[in-house]
């Protein structure tokens, strides 16, 4: 269960052995966004993207994953990330709100540099 999971998570004392629950309960529940989140936040940026880097090829379709890893990246990952979001969610607009988003920000950053 997922909560359970997340109560054993909490009783450990350190982030090494709550990590360790964590992968375990993914082990068990891979499609849980409820897990991979908390799985996330134990993690620094690098191991963070990681873990959603994974998350994302488990849950296709979950925006919330989909958009915190486009968070974490450089402008030219964050916009691949956006692009295979767009595939597997065509029809979802905070995605490409977000993909427009990006460019208008990298467009401004240019055009301050200039």
């Amino acid at each position: 269960s997922v909560k359970l999971f997340l109560k054993a998570s909490e009783l450990e004392v350190g982030t090494a052995a709550k990590k360790a629950v964590m992968r375990k309960a993914l082990e068990s529940n891979p499609t849980s966004v409820t897990l991979w989140k908390a799985a996330v936040e134990l993690e620094d940026q690098e191991g963070a993207k990681v873990l959603l880097g994974v998350a994302v090829e488990k849950l296709p379709h979950s925006v919330e994953m989909w958009l915190a890893l486009a968070r974490l990246e450089t402008y030219e990952n964050a916009r691949k990330c956006l692009n295979q979001a767009r595939k597997a969610l065509p029809a979802e607009r905070s995605i490409w709100i977000a993909a427009a988003k990006l460019e208008e920000f990298q467009q401004h950053k240019t055009d301050t540099i200039d």
